[in-house]
């Protein structure tokens, strides 16, 4: 397996992390990252590997249909489409405001 994994940025906000922590199982230098930035208030920008984009797009899919409140599978839904959008922009080539 390659070391140079190519990594894009991904715009989360503080409450997005918390609920990624919460709702999927992250692992590594990617938790430690969205640990730290669910402390912070604020938008930031974290790189991910498009393999992690889509787990957690998938992990938050799930959970949404699985939600114990409409509110908390609106947020997961929400979050889900995110991550789809940055896939389709990642995939389909389309420039993003890097």
């Amino acid at each position: 397996m390659s070391g140079n994994i190519e990594k894009y940025p991904v715009d989360l906000d503080d409450y997005d992390c918390e609920l990624i922590l919460n709702n999927a199982v992250v692992f590594g230098p990617l938790k430690s990252t969205l640990t730290r930035m669910s402390k912070k208030d604020g938008i930031h920008t974290i790189r991910m590997s498009l393999n992690e984009i889509s787990e957690l797009a998938g992990w938050m899919a799930a959970e949404s249909n699985h939600a114990d409140s409409t509110r908390k599978g609106e947020e997961l839904g929400e979050l889900c489409d995110h991550f789809e959008s940055i896939m389709f922009q990642i995939k389909s080539g389309y420039p993003r405001n890097f």
